[in-house]
């Protein structure tokens, strides 16, 4: 009976016009170009009434349908097959159809062409050639973020997280299919950023997340992860203290979503919805650690050494030529690894904001004195507690005691600040002999090992670390990063002066243990390694 109601049925003709969306709406790296599009026609009832497939960068659709009224016709581009909708009879059944799942949002990238989708409804066709314009659109929005801190805050890093890989591919949902939630890879930020430096974070594609709503809320304070719908999509951003500002580490929750208008923007505190097709511009200011705030993850960091300010570098990435820090050395110059965020003021306040970083390879070996067996006017260490204190002789010696490259009564220093590994195409204090507190970090830090223990001994000469994981370690580390190890069961010079009659702090790596003790000026038998401050 169906078969012969459907013959007496008057049938038409549709051309459907495709269009897509203005490309202005939302700046791309990913081409919006329609490579085939798949037409639905169904009628008032929701039935399926006609289809048809076009390839070739079509502008228009002709598709066989019948007389009908209160239609809804259906466009989807670029999903590269005549049959990715067969079974399809209810308008119902499209509107259940879902992307294929990606793992993580940036893939959106990686495709040419990314699905469009557009509908037209209410459309009455006649008897004879019918013409339907649709408009199609992206099933994705655009996520920009601009992330500025204040005085004395680095950010270090942001990730997206929470981001839904996969979609409805027709609009009028009010959910999220059934899906699984990814997080975009941290993100590390390599050079430091400081007050009236903007970070611009590159653009994200994500599909629309329906998360929901909560009516409660009535301030952007209230957006936290408590108060936010399952399956909410947020900016993980994770800065420090620098400086005088040091002290803390703390990690910021920024839920996406909250507006819900495209052309006028309408700010909605409760609303966590990303829809598609948006272009979302989210400019985030740090003004400060965050330690009473409920979306803050707010941790204190402290040293038990006076006057020490912060940096922003992290101990154990590489120093590259440009200034730059990371963890590859493909593609790169290393020209030191990091072992200390930790500077003295005279360093923080001459300009430098990061931390330092230790030379690759010897700057001589042994044969070197000290210098004179006479005060160099340096601040005097004799236990080892002083020598863990002190991180800022060998920038003092070098830079305000004229213990330089020129200067050759002092030829361990000397050799220090010539090591020859060119580091001008960035801020930094250049090469110079380590300080007894710069030896202790790179044993804890590059070592892995606690000395904590150790750092109030009184003790002259002392085993700081019995065992061979931190020898192990700090040279792997140097190793790893295209270095010469730090030599064996050998002596190192550093700056730090012991006595004004003629004694200086050495320390050593052993296979078994790292000790710490003083020894003469005029003793020949002294690595130099030099350090740099940046």
């Amino acid at each position: 009976m169906d078969e012969m109601l459907d013959e007496k049925q008057d049938t038409a003709t549709l051309t459907v016009k495709i269009a897509q969306q203005d490309p202005t709406t939302v700046t791309r790296a990913i081409s919006d170009a329609i490579e085939n599009v798949n037409v639905l026609v169904f009628d008032a009832q929701g039935h399926l009434i006609g289809s048809a497939y076009a390839s070739s960068s079509p502008t228009s659709v002709s598709v066989p349908v019948r007389v009908s009224s209160g239609c809804t016709v259906c466009a989807i581009a670029n999903t590269g097959s005549g049959t990715y909708f067969d079974g399809i009879s209810t308008l119902k059944e499209l509107k259940s159809v879902v992307t294929p799942a990606i793992t993580l949002a940036t893939a959106l990238s990686s495709k040419s062409n990314e699905i469009l989708y557009g509908e037209a409804t209410n459309v009455t066709l006649s008897s004879g050639a019918n013409t339907q314009a649709v408009i199609l659109k992206r099933l994705y929005s655009k996520y920009t973020f601009t992330i500025t801190p204040s005085s004395n805050i680095a950010i270090t890093g942001y990730q997206l997280c929470n981001v839904p890989n996969e979609c409805y591919i027709a609009s009028g949902n009010t959910n999220n299919p059934t899906t699984g939630f990814g997080g975009l890879n941290y993100d590390a930020v390599a050079t430091p950023v400081y007050a009236g430096t903007v970070i611009t974070v590159p653009p994200y594609y994500i599909y629309e997340n329906l998360a929901g709503t909560n009516n409660t809320l009535t301030t952007a304070e209230q957006r936290t992860s408590v108060n936010a719908p399952i399956g909410s999509s947020y900016l993980l951003i994770t800065a420090r203290g620098t400086g005088y500002n040091a002290g803390w580490t703390s990690s910021y929750r920024v839920y996406l979503g909250g507006v819900t208008n495209a052309a006028s923007p309408v700010l909605d505190y409760t609303n966590f919805n990303i829809n598609r097709n948006f272009n979302y511009q989210c400019n985030i200011a740090i003004t400060g650690s965050g330690a009473t705030d409920v979306r803050v993850s707010y941790s204190p960091t402290t040293s038990t050494r006076s006057n020490v300010y912060f940096g922003d570098a992290t101990p154990g990435t590489y120093l590259y030529s440009d200034g730059t820090t990371g963890t590859t050395t493909a593609g790169k110059t290393v020209v030191g690894i990091v072992f200390s965020n930790q500077l003295s003021s005279a360093e923080y306040n001459a300009g430098y904001k990061h931390g330092y970083a230790l030379a690759l390879a010897d700057a001589s070996g042994i044969g070197l004195t000290w210098g004179p067996n006479a005060d160099a006017g340096l601040t005097k260490v004799t236990t080892a507690a002083d020598y863990y204190n002190d991180i800022s002789s060998g920038y003092d010696g070098t830079f305000t005691k004229g213990y330089n490259k020129t200067n050759s009564s002092y030829p361990a220093w000397q050799a220090a600040n010539n090591y020859n590994v060119d580091v001008s195409k960035f801020p930094n204090s250049g090469w110079y002999l380590l300080s007894m507190g710069q030896f202790w970090d790179i044993c804890a830090n590059l070592g892995k090992v606690d000395l904590t223990s150790m750092q109030t001994n009184t003790s002259k000469s002392l085993i700081i670390y019995e065992g061979s994981t931190a020898t192990t370690n700090v040279n792997n580390a140097i190793i790893a990063a295209g270095g010469a190890a730090l030599m064996i069961n050998s002596n190192y010079w550093s700056s730090s002066e012991h006595s004004t009659t003629g004694y200086v702090g050495i320390f050593s790596f052993d296979s078994s243990r790292a000790g710490v003790g003083y020894i003469g000026k005029d003793y020949g038998y002294c690595y130099v390694r030099s350090v740099l401050t940046f």
